[in-house]
């Protein structure tokens, strides 16, 4: 291989290199509950249409980074309402309130009454 051609490949590395790291922007905030105000630990932050993630720490901050400029970031915790947030550029999202799912009230089932034999006698 020529040198000029080596200087070349490297000059290409070292700026697909620079333009990847360059265009990660990162998207931070804490997630809290609405109710009570405490923090949720271990909350799932999802960048939309990809498989870029991060959890919320002790505190319930996070910090993700996102390969594009703008998108969309889906944050969810077990048993609470799932949020989709739209963010531009470094963003700071602040804190973040999930509420909780509302439980579903069940019907209660009337309970049918045993036929016994007793009950078909007078019929015949």
């Amino acid at each position: 291989m020529g040198i000029k051609f080596r200087n070349f490949l490297a000059l290409f590395m070292s700026l697909s290199f620079l333009t990847t790291a360059i265009a990660q922007t990162i998207v931070s905030g804490t997630v809290m509950d609405e109710r009570i105000n405490v923090p949720l630990p271990g909350a799932n932050i999802i960048e939309k249409g990809t498989t870029n993630e991060a959890i919320s720490d002790f505190d319930g901050n996070f910090s993700l980074k996102i390969t594009g400029d703008s998108g969309e970031i889906e944050i969810s915790y077990l048993r609470y309402t799932t949020i989709t947030l739209s963010f531009d550029g470094d963003s700071d999202l602040g804190t973040i309130s999930l509420s909780t799912k509302k439980k579903k009230k069940k019907k209660k089932k009337k309970k049918k009454k045993k036929q016994k034999k007793e009950d078909f006698e007078d019929i015949w």
